[in-house]
């Protein structure tokens, strides 16, 4: 796992004596998109937990580019470059699309308190430069068109994209998502697959996905990691997974994942 951008080893995750992961291994490439998948509460979001800092293992080791960042402090976390989108949608509703991207650039601020209630040049100098960042994501993601809306107020398919955007406003290099398609319409988990596949070449992304739908996964992932109740039960290509015995007992039964092939393509 030398090469990988973000790597666990031997993982472990318990609440009071109930296991959440159990020695869990994962590495991840640069530019590669990941998905993890398996039943409800297999530890798929405690995993992300785990890697933002969250949640602290018991045991085993989390490294960012070769460096143990086992249990910094989400923020040190989200420095390093590492973002996340949350499964329940985590805006601020009463804000405005713009408002919202904004405060997904703190980590980006470089004028103080003071500075502001001054409004000094380099206060105005961040302040614009921050805001044309913002403004490039909105063109980016398609956004433009909300800009001035209350979150809350805006379809859900829209505060799922804006969720998305959010993260993307801190600059990460790996963008952690948390079941970014869930309670969409069919087309809108197109129109979403298409986004992603699109960022990612675009942006230079690397990408872990927490998704429940498996034509979403096949279209969108190069390996598909399955987590059953905590252990980490298979770890390959979407094809290969599929037929594996172990993840059709335990979660797959008769469920096929699509051909990737079938997959919505990207504009060039």
């Amino acid at each position: 796992m030398t090469n990988d951008l973000l790597a666990l080893e031997n993982v472990s995750l318990s609440f009071r004596g109930l296991t959440a992961l159990s020695d869990v291994s994962l590495g991840i490439a640069p530019g590669e998109v990941v998905a993890v998948i398996g039943p409800n509460g297999a530890g798929k979001t405690s995993l992300f937990n785990v890697v933002c800092g969250f949640y602290r293992p018991r045991s085993g080791t989390v490294r960012w580019r070769g460096a143990d960042i086992t249990g910094k402090a989400p923020h040190m976390v989200a420095r390093l470059g590492i973002g996340r989108s949350f499964q329940n949608i985590e805006l601020f509703k009463s804000l405005t699309c713009l408002d919202n991207l904004l405060l997904g650039r703190h980590l980006h601020v470089k004028s103080n308190v003071f500075s502001a209630m001054l409004s000094t040049r380099g206060w105005v100098r961040d302040e614009v430069a921050q805001r044309r960042r913002a403004e490039e994501l909105m063109d980016l993601l398609d956004l433009q068109a909300y800009r001035d809306q209350r979150v809350g107020a805006l379809p859900y398919g829209v505060q799922k994209l804006i969720e998305v955007a959010r993260a993307l406003a801190a600059e990460p290099t790996l963008l952690l998502l948390d079941e970014p398609a869930a309670g969409m319409t069919v087309e809108e988990k197109d129109d979403m697959m298409v986004t992603l596949l699109r960022l990612r070449r675009e942006l230079d992304l690397t990408m872990l996905v927490v998704e429940h739908d498996l034509r979403v996964v096949s279209r969108l992932a190069d390996r598909v990691v399955v987590l059953d109740h905590g252990v980490k039960i298979a770890d390959g290509p979407p094809g290969a997974v599929q037929d594996d015995p172990a993840v059709v007992r335990a979660y797959l039964g008769s469920t096929k994942l699509a051909p990737q092939a079938a997959g919505p393509e990207v504009a060039p």
